[in-house]
């Protein structure tokens, strides 16, 4: 029986999608299947691919007629699996297939779980970095059961959120039960994915549907920033602008909710504002008491910046669309603090449960060679079972 499957929709960057599926095709595990949906304007590559490895495991759906938007490639995938769990992944990202050893644990301790996450690993592609960087590894091996009110608080009230709600479960760089996503589909709009920002369209759709909620401390999987990623968007100006101006001309609905004046190209935090306000006001859910936090959120979003001029470029971007929605007494909630400290070394070493490290570590030339490297460092997941018993 298939207990995982790892889904990883991919647009015109075949080289590193081959990358991720190579690496999760060494292990011997047979009870996960990957699910790569092309949605390439040249099928070949990948075609030719699958048809060397031909592995039962790896199953490929390749490009329609027509470009699909990322939400109806993402929509396509779910119909396709056999898993009992469901997880998604970006093409240039990691999911170690050991995964299915903490889904089979973590049942036997929380037998109605329906919704699992895990630590975080970032790793940016060689190429995509303009300077030595930082990266930080959890460093817990612990199975924590989350309260669902909890995280309702965490994502649609903004409690204690960055630059963006510490809500994480869904099925990108987490796993959901196939049931959630079922549930999904009929309870809300007859879809899996609604929004065309997704992952966080499905954060918002899980956490309504699903009742039981784990978090594994230790890291599973890596998000990865190639030069052609999305992520990139939020790391350089320029790659933000093509970025979007592509995600728009390919999307099949729209991105902005009604009465919010934030345009998603002022960063993360306004673009999460507009699938959660979507979400909301689509699902007619009205409450009160947080939008102080979501201003505050806005000003992180601008203190993550490390150019000044791009800091004061947002800061003033947020500032008026404050302004526009709640006037400008909602200004007292907004004070953004340029940060940025080129003159200090980044901190290398552990502090607060969390090992902080060269991402150049080991030479690692992909997402899965990080994370091969760093898996050597952290708990055992084979051993999972032991410290439960």
């Amino acid at each position: 029986m298939t207990l995982l499957s790892i889904c990883i929709p991919t647009r015109n960057r075949q080289i590193y999608a081959m990358s991720a599926v190579r690496e999760l095709l060494t292990s011997q595990r047979q009870d996960f299947e990957v699910v790569l949906a092309d949605n390439s304007d040249d099928a070949a590559p990948l075609a030719q691919f699958a048809k060397e490895y031909a592995d039962p495991r790896l199953k490929l759906l390749p490009p329609q007629d027509e470009v699909l938007s990322m939400r109806a490639n993402w929509e396509r995938i779910v119909p396709e699996t056999s898993g009992e769990w469901i997880s998604y992944i970006g093409d240039d990202d990691y999911l170690d297939p050991e995964l299915c050893e903490v889904i089979r644990v973590s049942k036997k301790s929380v037998p109605n779980m329906d919704a699992l996450t895990w630590g975080r690993l970032y790793f940016v592609w060689p190429e995509a970095r303009t300077a030595p960087e930082v990266t930080k590894m959890p460093n817990g091996s612990h199975l924590i059961g989350i309260k669902k009110e909890d995280m309702i608080r965490k994502l649609f009230f903004w409690e204690d959120a960055s630059d963006r709600p510490k809500c994480p479960f869904g099925v990108y760089h987490g796993a959901v039960k196939r049931t959630v996503l079922e549930d999904i589909r009929t309870t809300f709009s007859g879809q899996y994915f609604s929004h065309q920002i997704v992952d966080y369209d499905n954060i918002c759709r899980t956490l309504m549907v699903a009742s039981s909620f784990v978090y594994f401390e230790r890291p599973m999987s890596v998000f990865g920033a190639c030069k052609a990623s999305n992520t990139m968007g939020l790391r350089d100006a320029k790659a933000a602008k093509t970025v979007t101006e592509i995600f728009r001309r390919e999307m099949d609905g729209t991105i902005e909710a009604s009465n919010f004046p934030f345009p998603i190209e002022l960063g993360i935090t306004a673009q999460i504002g507009h699938v959660i306000e979507s979400f909301k006001q689509e699902q007619g859910i009205e409450i009160n008491a947080w939008e102080d936090n979501f201003i505050k959120a806005c000003a992180r979003n601008c203190e993550s910046q490390h150019d000044r001029k791009l800091f004061e470029a947002q800061k003033d971007g947020y500032r008026k669309a404050i302004i526009e929605w709640k006037g400008k007494d909602a200004l007292s909630a907004f004070d953004p603090k340029y940060k940025y400290r080129p003159d200090i070394p980044p901190f290398i070493g552990f502090n607060d449960n969390e090992l902080s490290l060269d991402m150049g570590i080991g030479d690692a030339a992909s997402a899965a060679e990080f994370y091969g490297i760093l898996d050597t460092m952290m708990f055992p997941v084979h051993l999972l079972e032991g410290r439960l018993s």
